[in-house]
């Protein structure tokens, strides 16, 4: 399976049953997902498993996936459901008594994950009333870690245009965001 070939071109091989376009994307993406979820959660154990999780349903689903759609948008969505998933379910139970300092550090950590969720629930629903253009290249540089450069060859632009643009779109989503805060 060539390199060169798009997110959304492996895509539509995966869909057609070519297993080895599955390999191309986890490559490509397993690092990020990885981070993603390391970053959630705190816990690299977990995160490799949850990061595995995401790829087996990308390839479960794949003939899911719609071509006009981005890729890492669909990928990023199956990861924060995963997320949510494995923070339901993911309540431990241990005696007050017996495991006091276990006790405690499992309640900080509710209280941090808990935190991090809803300043990052804030941050899609800011994220969401963007308009797609400046979305787009939020999620890209920011949340994807691509660069000004592969980003302006993915958008067909300017590496200086996507930096004004991104720049741009980084304010507009501070606004929106400070507006939802407030409200």
């Amino acid at each position: 399976m060539a390199n060169h070939l798009s997110d959304e071109q492996l895509m539509k091989h995966l869909a057609e049953c070519d297993q080895k376009a599955a390999g191309v994307l986890y490559d490509r993406y397993h690092a990020k997902v990885f981070g993603y979820f390391v970053r959630m959660t705190s816990d690299r154990e977990a995160s490799r498993d949850l990061t595995q999780n995401v790829f087996l349903k990308v390839i479960r689903y794949s003939h899911s996936w719609k071509e006009d759609k981005v890729f890492a948008y669909w990928l990023f969505r199956i990861a924060r459901n995963i997320l949510v998933d494995y923070h339901r379910g993911a309540k431990r139970f241990y005696d007050l008594d017996e495991e006091p300092e276990i006790a405690r550090r499992e309640q900080e950590q509710a209280i941090r994950s808990s935190e991090a969720r809803e300043s990052y629930d804030l941050l899609l629903d800011a994220m969401a009333k963007l308009p797609p253009g400046y979305r787009e290249l939020i999620e890209m540089n920011r949340f994807q870690g691509f660069s000004y450069k592969e980003i302006a060859v993915t958008i067909d632009s300017t590496e200086n245009a996507v930096k004004v643009k991104t720049f741009r779109a980084i304010q507009k989503l501070k606004e929106i965001y400070e507006r939802i805060i407030v409200e």
